[in-house]
């Protein structure tokens, strides 16, 4: 048998090496778990601001005078969005425009009606 021997397990570490091992496993993971908290907010203001873009209205409110019609009898909203849409926007988009812009959930307009005409 020897008598002396140079042999070391790896099983078997002094406490304070296990200690220091645990306590900059638990730091790790702490830093780990704010790094996420910090990202998680991060991305949930960048996806409200982004929500919050997209949900806007796209109608131009930029206090410019808007264009005021008063329906007569016989008119339609088809045949005042024909003669007063911007040139190269189809009639359909429009008349829908003209709609949302109003309030309107159809198209049935009457005299005496005053719709506001988008750009």
């Amino acid at each position: 048998m020897l008598k002396y021997s140079t042999y070391q397990s790896i099983y078997d570490q002094p406490k304070s090496t296990k200690i220091l091992r645990e306590r900059l496993a638990g730091k790790a993971m702490s830093r780990r778990l704010i790094t996420f908290a910090v990202l998680l907010v991060v991305l949930t203001v960048t996806g409200t601001g982004v929500v919050t873009a997209f949900a806007s209205s796209s109608e131009n409110h930029s206090g410019t005078e808007e264009a005021r019609i008063v329906v007569v009898p016989g008119d339609t909203l088809w045949e005042i969005a024909v003669d007063h849409k911007p040139r190269g926007k189809d009639t359909r988009v429009y008349v829908e425009a003209i709609k949302r812009f109003n309030g309107l959930t159809t198209s049935d307009i009457k005299a005496g009606d005053t719709l506001i005409l988008p750009d």
